[in-house]
């Protein structure tokens, strides 16, 4: 719980002085209408750290975006679900933020991130929102990541939720080999049926043709007995993807 809260002060503050600093910025320098970029993508599954959102079938992705060369970015991002309950089929994502690299070639990312499921029921409470914090460096063809995210109110109102993660890609021979591991915490783990878990993948990916070939292997370590969807959304699984960007 101490390492939980103190993620929470990490990230109100730093959001905060960085919109400040990234306020100043933009008053003082040259304005532009920044760009505008799109994808989408084709998976053999939906997992979200770790876990199944799709009912274990396909699911069709994608979304538009906008950055400034400031650092500021806007987006929309959209996917089916299915959650075995029939209500909500879709995931309807929205989020913004500023991002900036500072000293050492580290990167800053500062970003709040809404969840919106259209068509689920009212008291389901599905629909929420969090504050994400993020680290990156490259150092020539190795690239590393980390990030917070935290929400005031999970999923399903299962209090507030604390998401941390970490990445490392390697790049060769336009082949892109990537790790990741990840820890969530959830305040009230009986309302969602969710213990705290750790999640982690591996995977590759190579773009042909101007699409992007993906393969990952993404597991948890959630024991038997949780309460959500089906066990095998939870256990090792491998994810095959293609998607273009524009």
């Amino acid at each position: 719980m101490l390492l939980h809260n103190f993620f929470k002060r990490i990230i109100c503050t730093t959001i905060l002085s960085g919109f400040l600093i990234g306020g100043y910025t933009a008053a003082n320098a040259a304005e532009g209408i920044g760009s505008f970029s799109a994808n989408v993508g084709f998976f053999s599954q939906y997992s979200f750290r770790g876990i199944d959102q799709s009912g274990e079938e396909a699911a069709i992705q994608g979304g538009f975006d906008w950055a400034h060369d400031l650092g500021f970015y806007i987006g929309t991002w959209a996917s089916n679900v299915d959650f075995n309950d029939n209500e909500s089929v879709t995931e309807f994502d929205f989020y913004g933020g500023y991002t900036k690299e500072i000293q050492n070639g580290i990167n800053v990312d500062l970003s709040m991130i809404g969840y919106t499921y259209p068509g689920a029921y009212a008291n389901s409470n599905y629909d929420f929102y969090e504050y994400s914090f993020g680290l990156g460096k490259s150092i020539g063809s190795v690239s590393f990541s980390t990030a917070i995210n935290y929400s005031p109110e999970f999923f399903a109102k299962s209090g507030d939720a604390t998401y941390w993660q970490g990445g490392l890609d390697y790049e060769f021979q336009g082949i892109r080999v990537s790790g990741h591991i990840g820890k969530q915490w959830i305040d009230l783990e009986t309302t969602y049926g969710a213990p705290d878990y750790v999640d982690y993948s591996i995977g590759a990916s190579y773009l042909w043709q101007g699409f992007d070939l993906s393969l990952a292997y993404v597991d948890t370590d959630v024991t038997v007995g949780w309460n959500s969807t089906d066990q095998s959304g939870k256990e090792g699984r491998t994810i095959f993807g293609v998607s273009k960007s524009f």
